[in-house]
């Protein structure tokens, strides 16, 4: 569906087997051919949907220029090998996600799976609720299989998608490189999953991961109050103009997220606990995982800021409020 005429832009809504069931690709037109930013699961649905799209479009493989990827999550990055085998065009991304994808899924994520394991037992989950809530993790690795010759990006850099140029804004939080892509001239802004209108981008902490994920996206919501965006393009939902408001309510979000977790620590408890009270039990796996990793980075934020304190007892996290 073509959803900006001026910069070429069309957004290619790609299905997903979650509760978050589609995420958005953005195809951009040129004179010289077409560019694709983030490209969905590996996934025969999406495979599909990118066929049909190319066959309605008349784009044959050697038109696609380049691909570009937001961040280093499956649904971002999945099809991207497939995608370079059939078109052979360069895949961009990150330095930092370059290194997050080839340490947690360039060996079908079990190293990724044992090491997130390990941590959700030692913050209180039980074995059992840890064992179903990693087993997803495994079904994303299929998704990402083969993975692309990556090609990597730095901030700030300038490239260009169609006939314009965009600048590569890297917004760490949601994945520590993170990049959105500024196209200045038009005040336009593809987010990946920094900025979604609807929905809250997960932030989590993660083993290997930065050690305070939350304030990397806080500072990084701060920043874009900067830009000259009036015009967000998400990967999730539909495009959204009131921009600097999103921020804003993005940031009370979390603001209110962590008094409400504070709230919540009477004596000692554990990063499980507080998860469950938080977001409830009718979370699925692959939920509960997310759920789990963004109270710890929750958590661990307190923790640096010296308003919780944390102790390892008998191999259990636990969490109580300074004196």
């Amino acid at each position: 569906m073509l959803v900006h005429e001026g910069l070429g832009i069309y957004q290619i809504r790609l299905p997903l087997p979650f509760r978050l069931n589609h995420v958005n690709s953005y195809a951009i037109k040129g004179k010289e051919g077409w560019w694709l930013v983030d490209t969905g699961l590996n996934t025969e649905s999406s495979r599909q949907v990118w066929q049909r799209f190319m066959k309605e479009e008349n784009v044959s493989a050697p038109d696609v220029k380049g691909i570009y990827i937001t961040h280093a999550h499956p649904d971002h990055f999945g099809a991207a090998g497939w995608l370079q085998g059939l078109t052979q065009a360069p895949v961009f991304i990150s330095t930092v996600d370059e290194a997050a994808i080839d340490r947690i899924w360039r060996d079908k994520s079990q190293k990724m799976v044992d090491a997130v394991s390990q941590m959700f037992n030692a913050n209180g989950m039980p074995a059992p609720v840890t064992k179903e809530a990693t087993l997803t993790m495994h079904t994303l690795a299929a998704g990402t299989d083969p993975l692309p010759r990556f090609s990597t990006l730095e901030e700030a850099s300038t490239v260009r998608l169609g006939d314009f140029e965009y600048r590569t804004i890297l917004t760490p939080g949601h994945a520590d490189g993170h990049i959105c892509f500024l196209n200045e001239e038009f005040g336009l802004l593809l987010s990946g999953d920094h900025l979604l209108p609807k929905i809250t981008s997960n932030i989590s902490l993660w083993p290997g991961g930065s050690p305070d994920p939350l304030a990397d996206y806080l500072q990084s919501l701060r920043d874009s109050l900067r830009l000259p965006v009036e015009l967000d393009f998400p990967a999730h939902g539909q495009p959204f103009k009131n921009v600097r408001e999103r921020i804003h309510e993005l940031l009370a979000h979390h603001q209110g997220r962590l008094n409400l977790m504070k709230g919540l620590i009477t004596g000692e408890t554990t990063v499980y606990t507080v998860c469950r009270q938080v977001f409830g039990e009718g979370l699925s796996a692959h939920e509960v995982r997310f759920a789990m990793a963004e109270t710890a980075a929750h958590l661990v934020y307190m923790v640096h800021r010296g308003e919780l304190v944390v102790e390892e007892r008998e191999g259990v996290f636990r969490y109580r409020k300074s004196s």
